[in-house]
């Protein structure tokens, strides 16, 4: 068997260093079919909140799996919107707080709607971003987001910060890749948007960012919407979303663009009005101890 594929548009150069003479190639939305390169294998329970998004047909959870998200909300989970464009709901599953894949215990929670961006691009993966409705509420607690607002006075770029993404994804040895079937994790710095705009046709947007190294570590060929966190306030917040990138086979890693979660509050709010965002603490109050997390109404 093989994980669900979805449509590609290739990006094709020989090297690195031609990349400035190839801006006129398409744009590659990250493979669903692998994922974390250079990570290392993530802790149990340490991200409870991330979910892996399913093939309905397919009855083995690791085989199933094709894209990721985190719950946000109960009843919503954040993602890609190159990840369900064109989908039926009844084609998706979700397993919310999965882990090892090959040892998922939990519900395969059937989803009852897709919600996409309205002017999400599939060309230039513009607002890759969309909300997918649980037929059945989660008892797990969501992670909140990172409204671009914060007591620490992290700065709304985040450039310069190191966001950790996550994911069950192609790895490498010495000799060959695989597919691993317990949850990883890579830390990749955020990088000015130059990083991307020498290599991608499509310029960074203030509502993107730009994440990774030159190579060796990267959320590549994969793990489409995923999540890429970071800390703020003393807490684990949702920042970004894994959108495109280049083939890790090819180029051993790059730099990746990533869909900004803060940039898309307004929209996720239309449909989960109370979601838990990172916010500013009234004159007089307190900071909350490590790993509580801010609301804003």
């Amino acid at each position: 068997m093989t994980r669900l594929v979805l449509a590609l548009l290739l990006v094709w150069w020989t090297q690195p260093a031609l990349a400035l003479d190839l801006k006129d190639a398409p744009l590659a939305p990250i493979d669903a079919t692998s994922k974390i390169l250079g990570g290392v294998q993530a802790a149990p329970g340490a991200w409870p909140w991330i979910a892996a998004l399913l093939s309905a047909d397919d009855p083995s959870v690791f085989y199933a799996q094709f894209c990721s998200g985190v719950l946000i909300d109960q009843s919503w989970v954040l993602t890609a919107a190159h990840c369900v464009q064109g989908m039926s709901a009844t084609k998706i599953q979700v397993a919310v707080g999965a882990y090892d894949l090959t040892k998922f215990t939990g519900s395969r929670t059937p989803v009852k709607s897709i919600r996409i961006h309205p002017q999400f691009s599939s060309t230039s993966l513009y607002n890759d971003i969309a909300l997918v409705e649980l037929g059945v509420p989660s008892a797990i607690q969501p992670i909140a987001l990172f409204s671009g607002e914060s007591v620490d006075k992290t700065p709304p770029s985040l450039l310069g910060k190191l966001v950790t993404v996550l994911g069950w994804g192609l790895a490498d040895t010495a000799t060959s890749w695989y597919y691993p079937e317990i949850l990883r994790q890579v830390s990749l710095p955020v990088v000015a948007d130059s990083s991307c705009n020498d290599i991608y046709s499509n310029p960074v947007l203030p509502s993107q960012f730009c994440a990774g190294y030159y190579e060796g570590k990267d959320a590549c060929e994969g793990d489409s919407g995923g999540p890429a966190v970071v800390q703020v306030d003393g807490a684990w917040v949702h920042a970004g979303i894994v959108s495109a990138g280049v083939p890790c086979r090819e180029y051993f890693g790059w730099y990746g663009k990533y869909t900004r979660t803060s940039a898309h509050l307004a929209f996720i709010r239309q449909s989960v009005p109370n979601v838990a965002v990172t916010g500013k603490i009234p004159a007089g109050a307190t900071l909350p101890a490590v790993n509580l997390l801010l609301l804003t109404p």
